[in-house]
């Protein structure tokens, strides 16, 4: 019983540790959530040059990127 309460011990503290480290490794990602996306433009497929205002629409617009495993 002693070594099974130990075990679930361990375990809790390997979980809070992973989780504060996971944190502080995303935290050099990129913009917090709720920030402002920074100026960017880029040439569509047409070759015209368009920026995020030029996209937006009526109700916004809604970015949205995935950075992949793979990369």
């Amino acid at each position: 019983m002693k070594q099974a309460m130990i075990a679930v011990a361990a375990w809790v503290a390997a979980m809070l540790a992973a989780a504060a480290l996971a944190d502080d490794y995303a935290d050099g990602w990129g913009l917090a959530v709720g920030a402002k996306a920074p100026a960017i433009e880029a040439q569509d497929q047409s070759g015209a040059l368009r920026d995020l205002g030029s996209l937006a629409g009526e109700r916004g617009l809604v970015l949205f990127l995935n950075r992949s495993a793979d990369w």
